[in-house]
Order: C-alpha cells, then structure tokens, then sequence
C-alpha cells in the first residue's frame, strides 16, 4: 500500500469536516424537534467517529505543516460539535446555535 501524501491527508481532512459540517446543520435544522434527538446524536456521532480515525490514520510522513495546521482546525470543529452534542444529551436548550465558532476556515 502506498503511503499517504500530505495532499490526500488534506482532502481526508476536508472530507473528515464536511461531514460534521452536516451534521451541525442538521442539528439547527431539527431545533426544537425533541423526536429527532436520537436520530441526530447517532449523526453527530457517527460524523465524530470517521472524522478521529480519518485523524488517526495521517501518517507522520504526511504531517506538514498545512497538514498540522488543517488537523488543528478539523480538532476544533469535532470539539465545537462534540459541545452541542453533548447538550442535547443533556436537554439543554443550547446546543443548536447559529453560528459563531465555526473553525473551518483557519
């Protein structure tokens, strides 16, 4: 198998942050609709979980500095959705904002 190249690792990294990407929309979409908890938790999740092992999978050979840098930002983006996921966990009324911290373009 060949190795990763620092530019497959960056599109790896966008793809990894436009999932999660849609599943924050999803979340401001069904604001309010306490039926579709469940049903975003499991995208959140699930966008969460592809986005660690598309991070974990980088090999070292790839991490430039764009690489590094584009990490940081997907890391702070997965961190922002895990926040709102967790407060629909909780029932708190705040999970879905409209904006404000989104990370994508540093």
């Amino acid at each position: 198998m060949a190795e990763m190249s620092s530019g497959a690792a960056l599109r790896q990294l966008e793809q990894a942050q436009a999932a999660m990407k849609k599943a924050r929309q999803a979340l401001a979409q069904a604001r309010g609709d306490a039926e579709a908890v469940p049903r975003l938790l499991e995208l959140g999740w699930g966008s969460l979980a592809q986005a660690h092992r598309l991070l974990g999978a980088i090999p070292l050979s790839a991490a430039t500095e764009p690489v590094m840098a584009r990490q940081l930002a997907v890391e702070r983006y997965a961190t922002a959705l895990l926040v709102r996921l967790r407060r629909l966990v909780r029932q708190d009324g705040s999970a879905i904002d409209e904006g404000g911290d989104d990370l994508e373009d540093e």
